[in-house]
């Protein structure tokens, strides 16, 4: 699925950085939150910027930055 980031709020936990990531989804009516770890995180991500989300079952296991059209 395609989303927007919305807020990117990182954190060390046990000397790993870790990412809280807010995400509107292109198509969907609310924002999902996901916490994943640096390696899960393809890009140097932002506010604004449009990812896809990975998920299994429901839970995001990886986050891809989409580059912007060019026009």
């Amino acid at each position: 699925m395609r989303a927007t980031v919305q807020a990117v709020m990182p954190y060390e936990l046990h000397g790993t950085s870790y990412f809280q990531l807010v995400l509107m989804p292109v198509d969907g009516p609310r924002p999902i939150q996901a916490r994943l770890s640096h390696d899960m995180i393809e890009g140097d991500l932002k506010e604004g910027d449009l990812v896809e989300v990975h998920s299994i079952l429901g839970v995001v296991d990886r986050v891809s930055y989409v580059e912007p059209d060019e026009g």
